[in-house]
């Protein structure tokens, strides 16, 4: 797998903010709401939002809880710095931070959020080893990403077309299965918000049982499938 250097990526993304809730930002946006929305977060709580980008997801979390935002990025913190002041979003608190090396205590999380972010590390295993090693027991991982296809021709065209994307920022053969290997973490759930997308929202936990992950198997969100979810193992 190709790698990507940090000061690389910091300065990308430092362009990027310029730009990006006009753009990528945009498109992703409902999303990123629906992904939150599967913490089910109660008052009280603290959230961590590992890649917080230009903070435009900021106001959707709600108020009775604590956010600790953290971004490799000096440009995107300034921009979701602007959104916290602006909207008086006292619950927020910014870091600016190494997804890799986070500065942060370990086990005191009740939720770990990555948006966009396991696809421009250099080691996606070990994000999601250390975000294990963050949240509490019991607490829930959500990532929205886009992950390998299982089309064998759109699976093609994602790695002959990866060192392209690695130039703006990011993978587009990052595979689920390879990022979940060597963690304690299953796979509650995860589902797309249509039938056509590209990007999925996966739900994760530390403990309980694991759901059996083909590649490319779609688990629907509970309740929102008939069916819900597939059987646990």
């Amino acid at each position: 797998m190709s790698t990507m250097q940090t000061s690389f990526t910091a300065k990308c993304y430092d362009l990027w903010s310029k730009f990006y809730d006009y753009t990528f930002g945009a498109l992703v946006h409902k999303r990123h709401v629906r992904a939150i929305k599967q913490l089910k977060t109660r008052p009280g709580e603290l959230v961590l939002d590992l890649g917080v980008g230009t903070g435009m997801t900021l106001p959707e979390y709600p108020g009775d809880i604590t956010v600790v935002g953290a971004d490799l990025s000096a440009g995107m913190l300034r921009k979701a710095a602007d959104k916290k002041r602006e909207q008086g979003l006292g619950h927020v608190h910014l870091v600016q931070a190494d997804a890799m090396f986070p500065p942060l205590a370990e086990g005191v999380f009740d939720h770990v959020m990555i948006a966009h972010t396991i696809s421009v590390v250099s080691e996606p295993n070990k994000l999601l080893l250390w975000a294990e090693r963050l949240v509490k027991p019991g607490g829930t991982i959500v990532l929205l990403n886009h992950f390998h296809a299982s089309n064998r021709v759109v699976a093609f065209f994602e790695t002959v077309l990866n060192p392209v994307f690695l130039k703006i920022g990011w993978k587009s053969d990052l595979s689920l299965e390879d990022c979940l290997e060597g963690t304690g973490l299953h796979v509650r759930y995860h589902f797309k918000t249509s039938v056509v997308d590209i990007w999925q929202i996966v739900v994760l936990s530390p403990t309980g049982p694991a759901l059996v992950l083909r590649a490319g198997a779609d688990v629907g969100e509970p309740g929102a499938v008939p069916g819900g979810v597939a059987a646990a193992v």
